[in-house]
């Protein structure tokens, strides 16, 4: 059911929540919370309220969720943590909020991996995708629930100039998230990798803190970024994932049936989020656009002069950081992927 309370019940919750044992197979509450606020239509919102809703319908009352939206249980760093300890079960987080407790999702990162979303979601819905989930439960105690759409392919923009070229984003200070492998990208492309908070990110911006930034089109629009960046180059070099987490204890305690409700309702929830996404990039683009941001596409000889500059060194790096093997299969897998769908 939706949750909206206040902040002192909010405390209230969690504490009560805090007797929780993830293992307990009798328990089928299921409290998730998320960051993101409620929003008609929103790509960080309703794929999530699709999930609650098609658990609570397919189970029959055998699953009751508790959801929390807009940040009532904490930021994410506190939910991840709450539903690693069992505190509460489930809780979303975007890939940057998850590499420091598991580097290996940074392999989703790798930059121009994807040559279209088709190849994208054929990999992650595949023994691949299972494979990552199977791994980061291993290692963290927190399973995904399948790889949803984070607003679509990551591009760079800037105040400074149009961005038509690789050689145009040389010597910008671009703003990243705190992903070493965003920042590994950003520095291969001949910028200064600049993390900030989102929550800066504005005022940096409009400042002059950072020249640029790179987030897909539906994410740009939420802070009105258009106000302070007037260019943009559709580079799309990081497909942009986020994903429900579940505290694995939990999980397994469920039954086979219950297991396969989640698998269901997160199937439609997933194919929610990358419908979501592809329609905000579209209409985005119209609407920024129209607002007087300069939009660049890139066309197939100067996008493989963006992927040698990038990729090859990021694989190279990040055979540093995880097993090499996690990334031999992912490159298996994309090629089987090209070639099933013509590339």
């Amino acid at each position: 059911m939706l949750r909206k309370v206040s902040a002192a019940l909010c405390a209230t919750a969690v504490i009560a929540l805090a007797g929780f044992n993830g293992a307990n197979a009798q328990d089928t509450k299921m409290t998730f919370g998320i960051t993101a606020p409620v929003e008609d239509n929103g790509f960080s919102y309703t794929p999530f309220e699709v999930l609650v809703r098609e658990i609570e319908g397919r189970s029959a009352g055998s699953i009751d969720v508790d959801f929390f939206p807009g940040g009532q249980l904490g930021n994410v760093e506190s939910t991840i943590n709450a539903t690693m300890d069992g505190v509460m079960q489930a809780s979303s987080a975007a890939d940057g909020a998850i590499t420091s407790i598991f580097p290996e999702l940074q392999v989703l990162s790798i930059p121009y991996i994807f040559a279209g979303r088709e190849v994208a979601w054929d990999v992650l819905d595949g023994p691949f995708g299972q494979k990552l989930s199977d791994l980061m439960a291993e290692k963290t105690g927190l399973r995904p629930l399948g790889w949803y759409e984070n607003g679509g392919y990551r591009h760079y923009s800037s105040a400074k100039k149009e961005l038509k070229t690789v050689e145009d984003l040389a010597g910008l200070k671009m703003r990243t998230m705190s992903h070493p492998m965003h920042m590994q990208i950003a520095k291969s492309l001949g910028m200064s990798p600049t993390p900030v908070p989102w929550g800066e990110l504005y005022i940096s911006l409009q400042s002059g803190v950072v020249d640029g930034q790179e987030n897909a089109i539906p994410t740009f629009l939420v802070p009105k970024l258009e106000e302070v960046q007037k260019n943009m180059i559709l580079d799309g070099h990081v497909y942009a994932t986020t994903t429900v987490v579940v505290n694995e204890g939990w999980y397994q305690s469920l039954s086979e049936e219950q297991r396969a409700i989640l698998k269901q309702a997160t199937d439609i929830a997933v194919g929610t989020s990358r419908g979501l996404s592809v329609s905000g990039e579209l209409i985005g683009r119209t609407y920024l656009e129209k607002s007087g941001v300069k939009v660049n596409d890139v066309s197939a000889t100067e996008k493989a002069k963006f992927r040698d500059k990038a990729q090859g060194p990021a694989i190279e790096w990040l055979r540093g950081q995880i097993d090499g093997a996690l990334i031999d299969d992912l490159l298996a897998e994309v090629a089987k992927s090209e070639a099933k769908f013509g590339y």
